[in-house]
């Protein structure tokens, strides 16, 4: 299980959390930020909109967690035995889908990454805090939780897009704008 997971030191995140995770982060070390979803920092405790901006292109550059076991925890539900299926992670869930081996459950990147850009309050937190583990269901409840072209979650999916096209980054056409300004004077 080991080799999916780096391990998440709160103190080197900020000197602002004193080991209170839920502290808003103000500083930031890369390298300390956790691949198994379950273990993440919400996005909103980063306090700074750059910072927040990094962690975001960090968890881009880096891919999706999506290890793939030979098999997967099995869970009785109902009279029946259900498990995670590694097929999940190819088609249309590919782009999105993470699996957390600690926790046995699965998350959505785009949503970790952007759902409070667009939902603020409370809202559901199966895919990005909480996790997801109803396998019976799965495929019916990811369709549901894609959801319409205006959904949320697609409306943060297009933002994870635009995030990783490196030419449309905000922070590239702030640079960009400065340096025409800049060449000009």
């Amino acid at each position: 299980m080991e080799k999916f997971l780096a391990k998440f030191n709160h103190s080197q995140a900020s000197s602002s959390t004193n080991g209170n995770p839920s502290s808003l982060i103000d500083d930031l070390n890369l390298d300390s930020l956790e691949v198994d979803p379950r273990k993440r920092v919400p996005i909103a405790h980063y306090n700074n909109p750059r910072i927040k901006d990094e962690v975001r292109k960090h968890y881009i550059q880096k891919g999706l967690c999506q290890p793939k076991m030979d098999s997967y925890p099995p869970t009785k539900i109902g009279k029946r035995v259900r498990q995670f299926c590694k097929i999940w992670f190819e088609g249309s869930y590919s782009k999105w889908l993470e699996y957390s081996v600690e926790k046995d459950s699965v998350y959505c990147l785009c949503c970790y990454l952007f759902k409070d850009d667009f939902f603020h309050g409370c809202t559901s937190e199966f895919y990005t805090k909480m996790g997801f583990r109803s396998w019976n269901r799965a495929l019916e409840r990811f369709r549901k939780h894609v959801g319409d072209v205006n959904s949320i979650h697609n409306k943060c999916f297009n933002k994870m897009l635009d995030l990783s096209n490196h030419h449309q980054s905000i922070q590239v056409v702030i640079d960009k704008h400065s340096q025409k300004v800049n060449h000009r004077a």
